[in-house]
């Protein structure tokens, strides 16, 4: 009897910003077109605290992909930078290296070589570097995921991507719904599922 093969889990860290909804939607669509199941620490029903939860998150995930792009001061006094996520991404590279050494991660940024200034400890590691564009975000996937045996093709993912993209487009009509929130994120990583199974086989 052998047993059933699970589908690994990927973690996306990014900014939940109006403005990141695209590439929050390809993160989405590109990991499900790899075979994997999306998860996020978006707004939680539940009572649990929320760092407890990020990490049980990250630590329970097969793969991490942190966008560290959202560098910008904010505009209220005092003026300050969000560290959420290069925090979590060292929650991941904790993981890696003391709980789950099979667990991998991988950053992201719109900008060259600023990761590199801004964070040196990771000199050495490979940034993807998009636009926020859906096509961007899909090409540092492939790139990043090459060694992976599962291996859609650009135009898979955009088929993905555009089946994820109705969804939330009949989300935000229908509901006015906040993408970055547990019902929304269920239902477009259902979408991408099962677009994937559909375009990617």
């Amino acid at each position: 009897m052998t047993s059933a093969v699970t589908s690994p889990v990927a973690f996306i860290n990014m900014p939940y910003a109006s403005r990141y909804e695209r590439v929050y939607l390809a993160f989405i669509a590109g990991l499900a077109g790899f075979g994997m199941i999306p998860t996020a620490a978006v707004k939680d029903p539940s009572s649990q605290f929320q760092l407890d939860r990020i990490f049980n998150l990250v630590a329970s995930s097969d793969y991490s992909f942190h966008d560290l792009s959202h560098m910008a001061l904010d505009r209220t006094r005092p003026r300050t930078p969000r560290f959420n996520m290069p925090f979590e991404l060292g929650l991941a590279v904790a993981t890696a290296r003391l709980k789950n050494p099979l667990h991998q991660w991988f950053v992201f940024d719109t900008e060259r070589f600023r990761v590199a200034k801004a964070l040196s400890d990771l000199g050495g590691i490979t940034v993807r570097v998009h636009d926020r564009s859906a096509e961007s975000v899909l090409r540092c996937l492939v790139n990043a995921l090459d060694r992976e045996d599962r291996k859609p093709t650009l135009r898979q993912l955009e088929l993905v991507f555009a089946a994820v993209q109705r969804v939330a487009r009949r989300l935000k009509r229908d509901l006015g719904r906040d993408l970055f929130d547990a019902r929304p994120f269920g239902e477009l990583s259902y979408a991408a599922l099962d677009a994937a199974a559909r375009f990617v086989g």
